[in-house]
């Protein structure tokens, strides 16, 4: 009889958050009000997915929160700045030993790398500029974005959360591919 050979396939999943704010505080247990984090922990446990791209966190600065399944990485704008976009990962705590964080993004791209059986797999948040932002701010996303998708190695391109057609356009072009789950905003 032959044994049935296990998969090593990622659930990968992106969300708007629309803020990780609620309730922040240093000491998790001390806060009285439910966390967002913890919440969006729940969810993504209930959805089975390893890993959650992240938008418009509107965290200062970078960090981590480690809830009980999951652990959530951000990088937003500057703490004396206006709390907006902001990106992050949520990552499966069993898959922490797998990742390696590359903390110098930006407010609107992120990437994490993980370390898997077959290579080195890399993933980039994108929170792309909405319409109404300005043609200089959508300019340099976009730029940054090809910027940091030229530096992945070919062998290593997995984008995982574009969030405009022309970031899709820019996948294609550095020949990435873009995957998601598709959660249900509550």
């Amino acid at each position: 009889m032959k044994k049935k050979k296990r998969s090593s396939t990622l659930k990968l999943g992106m969300r708007n958050v629309r803020t990780l704010q609620t309730g922040l505080n240093e000491n998790l247990p001390d806060i009285e009000d439910a966390r967002k984090s913890a919440i969006i922990n729940d969810e993504l446990s209930r959805l089975k997915v390893d890993i959650a791209a992240l938008q418009e966190t509107r965290l200062a600065d970078s960090g981590l929160i480690k809830e009980k399944d999951y652990t959530f990485f951000w990088q937003g704008k500057a703490e004396s700045e206006v709390r907006e976009h902001g990106v992050g990962f949520a990552v499966k705590n069993t898959l922490l030993n797998t990742v390696d964080l590359k903390c110098n993004g930006s407010e609107r791209l992120l990437s994490l790398r993980l370390n898997t059986s077959i290579g080195h797999v890399t993933l980039i948040s994108a929170y792309a500029p909405t319409m109404n932002s300005t043609t200089e701010a959508k300019d340099m996303f976009y730029d940054n974005l090809s910027s940091a998708l030229s530096e992945i190695p070919t062998m290593n391109r997995l984008s995982s959360s574009a969030t405009s057609m022309h970031a899709l356009d820019l996948t294609i072009l550095h020949g990435t591919a873009v995957l998601g789950v598709l959660m249900s905003e509550k």
